[in-house]
């Protein structure tokens, strides 16, 4: 695979480049991106907008903009083509924004994921170091293209830019996670979701998620709803007893919550 190489991205053609490639990404009608217009305005209030290519040819983007908190860029979209996902590019992309934001004083990068996509889960949370300690439940309404049929429910993501923890996981691979006897928060048969276990005070839970929400999400609208909502019972009651997630188990895929000081650095 060749080499990817990251650089911000500038001007109506580039920007038009990013509006293309969301399409790609994502399956977007011309009404769901965001156009080249709000991208140019974006990035002259501060936002960042950067492309991943190979071989001279734009294969992925990072769009993050200003927040209400000087010290805190909210990243609102990072796609990279098929092709090129599992290559590094979007790692690539992610250590450009970090780069990128410490450089201008911004500490922390915020965004919002789908929690039952494991690709997702196991990139921001295992290998970026992310933590979780919300849940919005239909964030976006109803969606199109690839996100379509279920409810729009969201982790909101924080990234501590500067925090050891952060530092770790992008300086070397980590190791699967030490999750023996550590109690599991649901109860799921195969790809279905059967039961909430709403009534553990352990350190650390488990939480099982399917390993193919893609799959679900287009064979299955009954069963991906049921998802939805028995993740949104599960994550809702034990963010709100004070739990976070901190470790993304792949394959069978789980996250793991620890009852951890708000206070306490990422």
């Amino acid at each position: 695979m060749a080499e990817v190489k990251v650089r911000e991205l500038r001007g109506v053609e580039e920007l038009e480049r990013v509006v293309a490639l969301q399409q790609a990404v994502w399956g977007f009608a011309d009404r769901d991106v965001v156009p080249a217009a709000l991208l140019i305005a974006a990035q002259e209030e501060g936002a960042l907008i950067a492309g991943a290519f190979a071989q001279g040819e734009l294969i992925g983007f990072v769009f993050g903009f200003p927040t209400r908190d000087p010290a805190q860029q909210h990243s609102h979209m990072l796609g990279v083509l098929e092709p090129y996902r599992g290559t590094g590019a979007a790692l690539a992309l992610k250590r450009f924004q970090r780069d990128w934001c410490l450089a201008r004083g911004i500490a922390r990068v915020v965004w919002t994921y789908d929690p039952l996509r494991g690709g997702n889960a196991n990139f921001n949370v295992r290998k970026l170091g992310v933590t979780v300690r919300r849940y919005l439940p239909d964030c976006y309404g109803a969606l199109r293209g690839v996100n379509a049929g279920a409810p729009s429910d969201r982790f909101w993501a924080e990234w501590e830019l500067a925090s050891p923890r952060v530092a770790a996981r992008l300086s070397a691979p980590l190791p699967p996670a030490d999750v023996r006897d550590v109690p599991f928060a649901n109860r799921v048969d195969g790809d279905v979701p059967r039961e909430a276990v709403l009534d553990l005070d352990a350190p650390r839970l488990l939480v099982r998620i399917p390993d193919d929400w893609g799959a679900i999400l287009g064979r299955d609208p009954a069963l991906a709803l049921r998802w939805r909502l028995h993740a949104r019972e599960v994550f809702g009651h034990y963010f709100a007893r004070g739990y976070r997630v901190t470790e993304f188990v792949p394959r069978p895929n789980a996250y793991v919550l620890e009852r951890i000081p708000v206070g306490e650095g990422g």
